[in-house]
């Protein structure tokens, strides 16, 4: 993994569904080029308080944390058990070459070796389960 591939939000990029599939392939919230609707969209990324900088991270953020990061965070905590604000307060504490070491070994596939999708319930290079995701009812 590499550090370019965490966004404003927290979200590890490189585990993102968008980035991992073959068709419509995204490069990740800060690399420039074409990207789904909602991305290119995003109001995180876009945010007026980044100045135009798409590659700040909203933990820096005097208002950190706001509405938005809250509400996306109690979205991804409850469908992907990825806590956003403890994402950002990590990368600010530990910084994103620390981050992203320790997120590569959590999310590694242990059947093959292969980074997860957190959007998923199985692997996407051999079907394994995904035991990083909170169980579905």
């Amino acid at each position: 993994m590499n550090t370019s591939l965490i966004a404003p939000c927290g979200i590890n990029c490189a585990l993102c569904l968008g980035y991992q599939r073959k068709k419509n392939h995204c490069d990740g919230c800060l690399i420039e080029g074409d990207k789904p609707k909602h991305c290119a969209q995003c109001a995180i990324r876009n945010c007026p308080q980044k100045s135009g900088d798409p590659t700040v991270l909203c933990g820096t953020c005097e208002k950190f944390p706001c509405r938005r990061i809250k509400d996306l965070d109690k979205r991804y905590r409850t469908r992907y058990g990825v806590n956003l604000i403890e994402n950002l307060r990590d990368l600010s504490v530990n910084g994103s070459a620390d981050f992203v070491s320790r997120e590569d070994k959590k999310w590694k596939c242990p059947q093959c070796g292969e980074l997860l999708c957190m959007h998923r319930e199985l692997c996407l290079s051999c079907g394994a389960r995904n035991q990083l995701l909170p169980e579905r009812e």
